[in-house]
């Protein structure tokens, strides 16, 4: 009995030490049982997800957790008490983020969106996109990408984010040196900086852009069927700036100037372009500084004239400055000012207009926004606040007559403008968190709201047209004050969805409903796009379709209160042909059309120029050295503004309407070969079709108007490029050498005979002329020298027309011209030395 008694008290003691063992931890606490968490979703300013971006938790400087964002931006984090944490999220090429978070005992688990800004750091020049793990997650529109840190090393050593452009295929700069985008002038395309519109609110040009050096990104679509975009109908430029980084830096390019050496001789300042860089932190990991300013002197030389006479000179100071908060870790705030005063003088300097007949002009443009970025609710609240104003001044050499002759013009400019043109733009955009229904859907919803001003005179001395002998056959006076003061509203809202319906296929939905008040219309613009990947993610194959729609610039309507023509045309002996005709200056009314996404109201000037576009796309990485794009696109465009000579009830008048059209076909083959940003070139050919009407408002209403109103034609576009190869990019070798060439080729730019009388003449039958075959291969090398550990020097050398092929500027295309098709004014073979500093 013993025995059983030592047994029950060894099994009491066992059942003991097992209540011990499983109820001690409920004893002593449920605290230490249960479990705080973290769930981070980091996002960059656009609203896309940010991966592999490494993640540390502390407490009390003791490292708690440290871990990695997955493919969409999150991370869990679990702690095993409440209590106040600080968060650092970094990433290459983003500026590290640091903040504290708490926990409550009450809140065991809390949500923080973050979002991060990228740093002003060198990056992946990328020409075609469709590299991601799986290209259906972007968007379905594939925008060509260039890198300004490559395109500011390339032979044409651009100063400026507008002078780089036309390294993208389907960009060319005209013989005006106005960037043309698909066949159309920039008053058909908008330019954006950091989602702003920073284009002249009274002729839509691009003017004086922020320099190169500022630019991070720089995205060109040509026809983007995104809902977001508005105010095109050919392309958008796109481009962000850089943000201050964590260290300062600093940097002094092309600080000597280039002179002008004739003969041996010393002839002068040719360019100056001294550029200066600084960005880096105020408060670090809190407030960001960057400042890019240039001043731009150039003296360019027309060879067609006495070297004494064949300058005209642009001088200008462009200055960028920004600053970028970091609130908190869900808030940034960013405030940019672009300061760009700039003087044309002897504007338009050619063999047939001289220096006293051209005019000179002075301007002044300023851009500031405010941005507020906030993560909320899992998604991205984007509010701007921008105001962009622009002042010219447009003047004459003297007060002498013009005279038009077909072998060149004489007397002075005939026209004298000054205005003041502004912008306001209020934009919201908000993308909510992704939404999971058969795929996942991305919504993106957005509103602007600018109204805009301008206000100015014209005023215009007369006219004469003579003939090669010098006879007097046409005299134009004009009457009239010329003052004007109008003001516009453009209220738009759009919403778009990205739909992933799964790893192989997305789709891009998107409204855009837009009002121009002094336009009278309504407009609403359907887009839509697609993109499919087959295998991994290395062929990809995109298109789309969209309605788009120009934003009428201001100085369309200051045309009613131009001064009015009255013109007398003579016979050959200088007598009179009838009466003076006076044409009065009138602005049509369209009638209501069958397109249905226009509402017109039942007024003068109810402009709406709109295109119908679609564009195909086949994307392949072959490799990681090899990727190429195929793409066609095609463009309808209608409501095109134009002003001709018409006859009303037997009264002359200048008609400002809108009945001229466009038709545009492009395909295009881009290739980048190579891996590395420094090693890498970017082969591309393009096949274009651009036929329509050439009889473009602009030539009277612009900047620098021509004083006679033509008759319209219908002919190829001023800048179709039928054929255009272009190659280019960077390759380094040893000793810090790198090597740029530049090579372009393609057909003449047509161009239009003109009559005695200054007028278009007729098609033939025959083909359109244009100027010779193009042909250009520049070079740039450039070598640095480090002086010490924090200062380098960088001496390079260029050469353009390395072949010293014949590229006429100049062409006579009068008809009464007795040299008429000749071609004049190449620019022979030249070389230039840069020297930089880098600190």
């Amino acid at each position: 009995m013993a025995g059983v008694g030592r047994f029950r008290d060894r099994g009491a003691i066992a059942v003991l030490i097992w209540m011990a063992v499983w109820c001690v931890p409920y004893a002593s606490g449920t605290g230490d049982s249960r479990s705080w968490a973290f769930n981070l979703s980091v996002i960059d300013e656009k609203n896309l997800p940010v991966p592999d971006a490494t993640v540390e938790l502390r407490l009390l400087e003791e490292l708690v957790s440290t871990s990695s964002t997955d493919a969409t931006g999150k991370v869990a984090l679990t702690v095993k008490a409440p209590g106040t944490y600080s968060l650092k999220i970094q990433k290459k090429g983003y500026l590290p983020l640091q903040t504290a978070l708490e926990l409550s005992e009450a809140n065991a688990t809390r949500d923080v969106d973050v979002v991060l800004t990228s740093a002003a750091v060198g990056h992946e020049s990328v020409e075609v996109k469709g590299e991601a793990s799986n290209p259906v997650t972007e968007t379905t529109s594939s925008p060509t990408t260039l890198d300004p840190t490559n395109a500011r090393d390339t032979p044409s050593h651009p100063a400026t984010l507008v002078d780089a452009l036309p390294l993208v295929p389907g960009i060319v700069s005209g013989l005006d040196g106005s960037i043309r985008i698909a066949g159309f002038g920039e008053d058909h395309s908008a330019l954006l900086v950091n989602s702003v519109d920073v284009t002249d609110p009274a002729t839509g040009a691009f003017g004086l852009s922020v320099p190169i050096d500022s630019v991070q990104t720089i995205e060109v679509s040509e026809m983007p069927y995104l809902a977001e975009y508005g105010h095109f109908t050919a392309g958008v430029v796109a481009a962000d700036t850089r943000r201050g980084g964590e260290k300062w830096t600093y940097s002094l390019n092309d600080p000597f100037p280039e002179f002008f050496i004739r003969s041996g001789h010393l002839e002068g300042v040719r360019n100056a372009t001294p550029r200066f860089n600084a960005s880096g932190p105020i408060i670090p990991h809190r407030l960001y500084f960057l400042e890019g300013a240039e001043y731009l002197l150039n003296k360019h030389e027309v060879l067609t004239l006495p070297f004494s006479e064949s300058l005209t000179t642009s001088k200008a100071i462009n200055s960028f400055t920004q600053f970028d908060a970091i609130v908190s870790a869900n808030h940034l705030l960013t405030g940019s000012f672009h300061f760009a005063p700039h003087s044309q003088q002897y504007a338009g300097l050619d063999f047939f207009n001289p220096q006293p007949v051209t005019p000179n002009g002075t301007f002044h443009e300023t851009t500031a926004t405010l941005t507020d970025r906030l993560a909320i609710g899992g998604g991205l609240l984007r509010s701007t606040v921008a105001y962009r104003a622009v002042s010219s001044g447009t003047s004459p050499q003297g007060t002498a007559d013009m005279v038009l002759i077909p072998t060149g013009n004489l007397g002075n400019y005939f026209g004298q403008e000054s205005r003041r043109a502004n912008r306001v733009e209020w934009i919201e955009e908000w993308t909510p968190r992704t939404v999971h229904f058969a795929g996942t859907h991305t919504f993106k919803f957005g509103s602007v709201l600018g109204h805009s001003q301008n206000a100015g005179h014209f005023y215009a001395r007369p006219v004469l047209i003579e003939d090669a002998t010098g006879h007097r056959i046409q005299f134009i006076n004009f009457s009239g004050a010329g003052a004007f003061n109008l003001s516009d509203t453009e209220p738009a809202a759009f919403a778009e969805d990205h739909w992933t319906l799964n790893s192989h296929l997305a789709i891009d939905v998107g409204l855009r409903h837009e009002v121009q008040t002094i336009t009278h219309t309504i407009r609403t613009a359907p887009r839509s796009g697609f993109a499919w990947t087959p295998d991994a993610g290395k062929t990809v194959i995109r298109g789309g379709v969209g309605v788009f729609y120009d934003s009428v610039p201001l100085d369309v309507y200051s045309f009613r209160s131009y001064p009015e023509q009255t013109i007398t045309t003579y016979n050959s002996l200088g007598i009179p042909v009838g009466p003076p005709v006076r044409y009065l200056n009138l602005i049509s009314q369209q009638e209501q059309s069958n397109f249905p996404f226009i509402h017109r109201s039942a007024k003068s000037g109810n402009f709406a120029p709109y295109s119908v576009a679609w564009n195909v796309g086949f994307e392949r990485a072959m490799n990681r050295f090899l990727l190429f794009r195929l793409k066609y696109l095609q463009s309808q465009e209608r409501d095109m503004i134009t002003l001709q000579p018409e006859v009303i009830q037997n009264q002359g008048a200048f008609v400002l309407g809108a009945s001229g059209w466009a038709r545009t076909r492009q395909i295009e083959f881009t290739a980048r070969i190579g891996s590395r940003s420094h090693r890498q070139l970017f082969v591309s050919y393009v096949r274009q079709y651009a036929y329509g009407d050439i009889n473009d408002a602009n030539s009277y209403l612009g900047t620098y108007p021509f004083p006679v109103v033509r008759e319209n034609r219908t002919a190829s576009l001023p800048s179709e490029i039928p054929n255009r190869f272009l190659l280019w990019g960077p390759f380094a070798f040893p000793r810090q050498i790198l090597v740029i060439p530049h090579v372009e080729f393609r057909n003449g730019f047509p161009y239009q005979q003109t009559d005695v009388f200054q007028q278009y003449v007729a098609s033939t039958f025959g083909p359109q002329p244009r100027f010779p075959r193009y042909f250009s291969l520049d070079l740039r090398v450039s070598k640095d020298i480090k002086v010490d550990a924090k200062h380098s020097v960088r001496l390079s050398g260029t050469v353009r027309n390395l072949t010293n092929h014949f590229n006429p500027l100049e062409v006579h295309s009068n008809i009464a011209d007795p040299q008429y098709g000749g071609f004049f004014g190449s620019y022979d073979r030249r070389f230039t030395l840069d020297f930089d500093v880098l600190f």
